[in-house]
């Protein structure tokens, strides 16, 4: 009775089917449940490569205009480390991880890549994380992102304050009236008046760009572009790598009239041009390239073609003199100086060929002797005034209606005079410019 009781009750268990859902049902959220586990891990990965992705767009952006303004590669990384970890935050699990990668001598978490050519600068940052996932430990995530920022050269500017704080680091003064017809002006400084025009001065250009403020009358500007821009990004020293040519021994100017030429006593050879009368009306003296102590001429002088290497003295033009020099190129060395009188007479152009070609006047770094060129209605100047380091130079153009093609680069630069500039002249200055700044933006 007992046995037959209990192959009966044996008989019902195995006949009941009311655990049957709950076993399939436990067998089947196992794949849901790694399904949803999944699905969390990549929704996070996704988020957190969001975040480094703006992080990285940031980093780019920021190093590139570092990069773009002069900064070495090392400064411009730096800039981008800055504004990367300034916008992003590992997550926790993830810190000693990325601290590893980050000091790895092999590799960096953040690498940075820069790039110049002669129309932009770019700047390449890639980021690369070991992402840990939350349920699935087992598996990590790399997440790799990458962000490519460029910094484009703008149009041609003539005019180049590099001064980065200076007050007035471009002026138009007085009562100067400068038309700058198709050129743009640059300021570097910082200031609140990093570009100046006041009293009854008059500033006519295509556009003007200053990393700080601009001050002036809405009646003392005319520009061609829809407004000028403050907060501009800076312009680097355009041609800072650039190699100046050697010193030599002294030319002896002893033979040289005395109303011609400083230091001279006539009735002797001129720099082997030949002999000159101590003063003789209507005798023009000529003198060749070469190394000067100081090249102080005072009456009619030509200038062979070629360079003339002022040695720490000062390149002064009276006001009685007239000077004609094609193919010339002036060289301030050794804290040399730069006087051009008013009522001088010149009219000298740069060479066309050779290293510094398109170049009239040039000072080398480290000279920051003040500059004075003051022009007359018969005078014409053409080529580069490049003086990166001379503390101010002072223009006063000679306000022919034709303009003159020239360009002028200094610390600060103060136009005083009427001058009138001409843009379209790149034949005159062997192709050699520099620009504005133009806009930075995501290349990806």
């Amino acid at each position: 009775m007992r046995a037959a009781t209990f192959r009966l009750q044996l008989r019902k268990l195995a006949q009941n089917r009311d655990g049957n859902f709950a076993v399939l049902g436990a067998i089947g959220f196992i794949p849901i449940i790694g399904a949803a586990a999944l699905a969390i891990d990549l929704v996070g990965a996704y988020l957190e490569a969001e975040k480094i992705q703006n992080a990285l767009d940031a980093a780019a952006l920021g190093s590139v205009r570092a990069y773009g303004e002069g900064a070495t590669e090392e400064e411009a990384y730096q800039k981008a480390e800055k504004f990367f970890w300034g916008n992003y935050a590992l997550p926790q699990e993830s810190v000693v991880d990325a601290l590893a990668v980050a000091t790895d001598p092999s590799t960096e978490a953040l690498a940075v890549k820069f790039t110049r050519s002669l129309n932009e600068d770019t700047a390449a940052a890639e980021f690369v994380l070991d992402y840990k996932s939350l349920f699935l430990e087992r598996m990590p995530l790399t997440i790799r992102r990458q962000a490519v920022a460029a910094r484009a050269a703008g149009a041609q500017a003539c005019i180049l304050a590099l001064h980065r704080t200076a007050d007035r680091a471009f002026e138009v003064s007085g009562s100067a009236a400068a038309d700058l017809t198709g050129c743009t002006v640059v300021s570097n400084s910082n200031h609140a008046q990093s570009i100046y025009v006041g009293g009854s001065g008059k500033l006519k250009a295509e556009c003007l760009y200053a990393a700080g403020g601009i001050y002036s009358s809405p009646q003392s500007i005319d520009l061609a572009c829809e407004r000028a821009v403050e907060g501009s990004p800076r312009v680097p020293d355009p041609f800072a790598s650039k190699v100046l040519p050697k010193t030599s021994t002294w030319v002896d100017l002893s033979g040289c009239g005395q109303n011609f030429v400083a230091g001279g006593g006539g009735n002797g050879d001129c720099n082997g041009t030949g002999k000159t009368p101590k003063n003789a009306d209507g005798h023009v003296v000529t003198l060749k390239p070469g190394t000067y102590g100081g090249l102080d001429l005072k009456g009619a002088i030509k200038l062979e073609s070629g360079n003339y290497m002022i040695d720490g003295g000062r390149l002064e033009l009276g006001s009685q003199t007239v000077v004609n020099g094609q193919r010339v190129t002036f060289f301030l060395m050794n804290g040399a100086e730069l006087k051009i009188n008013g009522g001088a007479t010149f009219n000298i152009s740069p060479s066309l060929e050779g290293a510094w070609a398109g170049f009239s006047i040039v000072a080398e770094h480290g000279n920051t002797a003040s500059a004075i060129i003051n022009g007359n209605s018969q005078s014409s100047l053409t080529g580069i005034i490049y003086l990166p380091d001379v503390a101010e130079l002072q223009y006063s153009g000679n306000g022919t209606t034709s303009g003159e093609c020239i360009r002028l680069i200094a610390q600060e630069i103060t136009l005083i005079g009427n001058s009138t500039f001409k843009m379209d002249c790149s034949a005159e200055l062997a192709n050699t410019q520099f620009n504005y700044p133009g806009a930075i933006r995501l290349v990806r």
